[in-house]
């Protein structure tokens, strides 16, 4: 599915039943939060010093003002069904398992100012790295300050 340029751009993507959401910036740093705000990796700064993509209480959240600081993310389905949520109540429901043995992965891919929805399928028992790898996500870890 692909969202009209005003879901992609006005006010915040919420998804509802993931465990994990990953995500790549435009250049090309990578990180990872699970719904119990484990972190790894780098996030994706905005100028309201709120990360493009994270966790509020149990949903999943992309900024979508700064969305064309994002190149894509994915959600990992906790098991039960996920729901995305635009500002204007546009919802769409998808299931946790496209089929026996299997759970959801939602993908989000930015094309221009866009946001692209995507369900895929990956075996129920792979843990957030293996899927990690699947999709092709490196997590990058920041070096830290400059010492002086």
């Amino acid at each position: 599915m692909r969202l009209n340029p005003r879901q992609s751009g006005i006010g915040s993507l919420f998804v509802t039943g993931a465990r994990g959401t990953a995500w790549e910036g435009e250049d090309r740093t990578t990180g990872a939060q699970s719904v119990h705000r484990e972190q790894i990796g780098t996030p994706i700064p905005t100028p309201g010093n709120r990360p493009l993509v994270g966790f509020v209480n149990r949903d999943a959240v992309v900024v979508l003002r700064h969305v064309r600081r994002l190149r894509r993310a994915l959600f990992i389905g906790a098991g039960g069904t996920m729901t995305v949520q635009t500002f204007d109540g546009s919802a769409i429901a998808v299931q946790g398992t496209l089929g026996p043995g299997q759970r959801t992965v939602l993908t989000a891919t930015r094309i221009g100012a866009l946001l692209e929805l995507r369900a895929e399928s990956v075996p129920e028992d792979w843990d957030d790295g293996e899927i990690w790898r699947e999709f092709a996500f490196t997590m990058t870890v920041g070096l830290g300050g400059l010492r002086r």
